[in-house]
C-alpha cells in the first residue's frame, strides 16, 4: 500500500471514529422543507379573508371599536407605546419576515416599525408544550412543530391578552393557534394557513392564509425602531377609550400603567 494510500485510509478511520463519537443523532438528512429567506407579505391575497363567528361579548366589542374608529379613533395605545405587535398580526405586516432554521428550531425576525416586535422561536425537537401552568404568558406565546412531509406545523399557545387577531378581534390567554406553512415547488411563494380556536371569542375555529413572495436571498435587513408617541400619550383621555383599547384600560388603572411583573 502507498504512503498516500495509508495516509488516506488513516483520514476515513478517523472521520468514521468522530462520528461515533459524537454519535449518529447529529447526522442529518435533508430537512423535509426549507422555509429559510425573506418573505415579502402579500397584501392584495389578503382582500379576500373569510369573516370570524363571534361569540356575542366579542362581536360587541368589535362594533364598539368599528364605532370608535368612526369617530375618530385611528390610534392604538398599543401603537403609541411601541408595544409588540404579537401574534398572529405579526406575521402580516407590510414589512418583510426573515425566517432562520436548523434541525432543532425555527425563528422568525421581522422588519416591523409599529411594535419593536420580539423574534418569534418555533422549536421543535419538543413533542408537547410544557403544562400551560408553567408557560410565562407572551405578546407571540410558545410555539412548537413538526413537519408533515414539506409542511411545517406549528402549535402555539400561551398568549397574554394584550394584543388582538385579526380584524380587530380579541385574543386572550385561552388563545390556540395552528399554522401550516408551505413553500411552492419555485421556492418563489410562500403560505402560512392560520387557524385560530378560542371559544371565549370565536364560536368555531377561524382559518386565515396569509401569502408571501420570497425576496432576493441578498437582502439585508434595514433597521425599524419604534419610538413612543409622547405628546398623544400625555394628552389622551384613557378613560374615553378604555372600553375598546385595552391598553388605554391599563394607562387609567394605576395598579397597571407601568406593566408590573412583565405580564
Amino acid at each position: 500500500m502507498s504512503a498516500s494510500s495509508i495516509v488516506r485510509t488513516g483520514l476515513v478511520g478517523s472521520a468514521v471514529a468522530i462520528a461515533a463519537l459524537i454519535g449518529a443523532s447529529t447526522v442529518h438528512a435533508a430537512m423535509p422543507g426549507d422555509l429559510s429567506g425573506v418573505w415579502q407579505y402579500d397584501r392584495e391575497k389578503a382582500r379576500t379573508r373569510s369573516l370570524p363567528k363571534l361569540t356575542p361579548t366579542a362581536a360587541a366589542l368589535v362594533a364598539k371599536k368599528n364605532e370608535a374608529r368612526k369617530a375618530g379613533w385611528v390610534r392604538e395605545v398599543q401603537n403609541l407605546k411601541c408595544l409588540p405587535t404579537g401574534m398572529p398580526l405579526l406575521m402580516q405586516w407590510i414589512s418583510p419576515i426573515y425566517i432562520f432554521q436548523d434541525y432543532h428550531r425555527v425563528a422568525v425576525i421581522t422588519e416591523d416599525d409599529p411594535g419593536n416586535d420580539q423574534p418569534r422561536t418555533i422549536y421543535l425537537d419538543e413533542k408537547a408544550h410544557p403544562p400551560a401552568e408553567t408557560i410565562f404568558p407572551t405578546w407571540n406565546g410558545h410555539s412548537i412543530g413538526h413537519w408533515e412531509g414539506s409542511v411545517l406545523v406549528v402549535d402555539t399557545i400561551g398568549f397574554n391578552d394584550r394584543a388582538t387577531l385579526f380584524q380587530g378581534v380579541p385574543r386572550t390567554p385561552k388563545t390556540h393557534i395552528v399554522e401550516r406553512l408551505a413553500v411552492s415547488a419555485d421556492g418563489k411563494t410562500m403560505t402560512d394557513s392560520v387557524t385560530m380556536d378560542d371559544l371565549g371569542v370565536l364560536t368555531e375555529p377561524w382559518t386565515v392564509t396569509l401569502s408571501y413572495n420570497r425576496m432576493p436571498a441578498d437582502t439585508e435587513r434595514l433597521e425599524a425602531v419604534c419610538e413612543p408617541d409622547l405628546g398623544a400619550l400625555q394628552t389622551l383621555d384613557w378613560n374615553a377609550i378604555k372600553d375598546v383599547d385595552l391598553e388605554a384600560a391599563r394607562m387609567a388603572d394605576p395598579t397597571e400603567r407601568y406593566n408590573p411583573g412583565g405580564k
